[in-house]
């Protein structure tokens, strides 16, 4: 073999598996930067799929690029999942065939302009979350759902909020239990007006400028707050922490800062705690108490009502079961004697019939002699 024709074939051969495994380098960068992601895409579902969890319809619509809620699915679904989709707008249209759901969530979306009355026709909604949008408010007629008791807006960037609450009609009619706010670029604690039913609050992440104890007044059934990296003055958050535990609410994650590390930072931090709520915030807890109160007394006189009226319907079998047997007993006599009378009925008609034709006899006996007689002195 020639030697320049070897060298050229060892020169191909070296350079085609640099080519290779450079393609293959590349190929295995592509797809751990994310670009290669074929068999990802072909994996993911086309279309919204049906589930059915706690004996409830439920649509599956998350992920598939939605732009807008699909208005082909069963009317009565009770459980919509259209998260993480490229839903912008919504309009008092999206969910007007869809009253019957329970629980929507529509976090991770794209959400920046919700049109009135969008939610107003879901009454039966329990739970909604529209966390990770861009809403830069929280929809009003939420608060007015007779059965809505989780609301999570965490992650918006809520600026109108307050604003826009100056229009809300209070009591609301929603007897919020879980409320997320995390991360909404909150300075104060929203006004939501009496909140009875509250037991849960999550304000971590904001930078709380104004946090006092008087905005937690309406909530006077709070168990647990979560201040996970929430940024609140060294006083107002001691002093709010201070109160909070004594009316056994559980701080979750609160800053180091919250806690007193000496007498004289106590002292200097309760010196300012009997300025801080004002008349209309006492108001407000006193209200939320009397509700609560109203309410537990309403639960206790249904309670008594329930036992008086098991009672009554007891008493009721009772003597209902007291009364069938009597009735019972009386018909099982009245039979038993019957079938003695029965029994006794042919003896007495026998005899009746017989004595008749025996005393009978006799009579008959002397008038056949006469007429024998008769007959005897006439042929004669």
């Amino acid at each position: 073999m020639h030697p320049t024709v070897g060298r050229s074939r060892g020169v191909s051969s070296v350079a085609t598996q640099t080519l290779t495994l450079t393609a293959i380098f590349m190929l295995t960068l592509s797809y751990a930067n994310g670009f290669a992601t074929l068999p990802a895409e072909l994996d993911r579902p086309q279309r919204c799929q049906l589930e059915r969890t706690y004996k409830m319809v439920g649509y599956n619509c998350a992920n598939l690029n939605l732009k807008e809620i699909p208005q082909t699915l069963k009317s009565s679904l009770e459980i919509f999942d259209l998260s993480f989709n490229r839903i912008r707008d919504l309009n008092a249209q999206s969910f007007a065939r869809y009253t019957s759901v329970k629980y929507l969530y529509l976090f991770e979306n794209m959400l920046h302009n919700i049109d009135e009355d969008t939610f107003s026709l879901l009454t039966n909604l329990e739970a909604i979350d529209l966390s990770y949008n861009a809403l830069k408010s929280i929809p009003l007629e939420l608060f007015q759902l007779p059965v809505l008791r989780n609301l999570y807006v965490s992650h918006n960037a809520l600026y109108e909020l307050e604003t826009s609450l100056a229009a809300l009609e209070k009591p609301i009619k929603a007897p919020l239990q879980v409320l997320g706010l995390a991360d909404c670029r909150l300075q104060r604690l929203p006004d939501f007006g009496v909140l009875p039913d509250l037991w849960q609050l999550n304000i971590s992440s904001n930078p709380m400028k104004e946090l006092t104890l008087g905005q937690f007044s309406p909530m006077c059934n709070l168990k647990t707050v979560d201040l996970n990296n929430t940024q609140i003055p060294i006083c107002a958050c001691q002093v709010l922490t201070a109160e909070l535990v004594l009316r056994r609410t559980k701080i979750m994650y609160p800053p180091l800062y919250c806690i007193p590390l000496t007498s004289s930072e106590q002292n200097l931090c309760q010196a300012e705690a009997g300025q801080e709520i004002q008349p209309e915030q006492v108001a407000d807890f006193l209200q939320c108490m009397e509700i609560q109160k109203s309410r537990q007394l309403d639960t206790e006189a249904k309670s008594t009502w329930t036992k008086i009226v098991v009672a009554v319907a007891s008493c009721i079998v009772l003597l209902a079961i007291i009364l069938f047997y009597l009735h019972r007993r009386n018909e099982k006599k009245l039979k038993a004697k019957l079938k003695r009378n029965l029994q006794k009925a042919p003896l007495k008609n026998i005899s009746g019939v017989m004595v008749p034709q025996t005393l009978g006899a006799p009579e008959e006996a002397p008038t056949e002699n006469a007429k024998c007689d008769k007959l005897l002195s006439d042929c004669d």
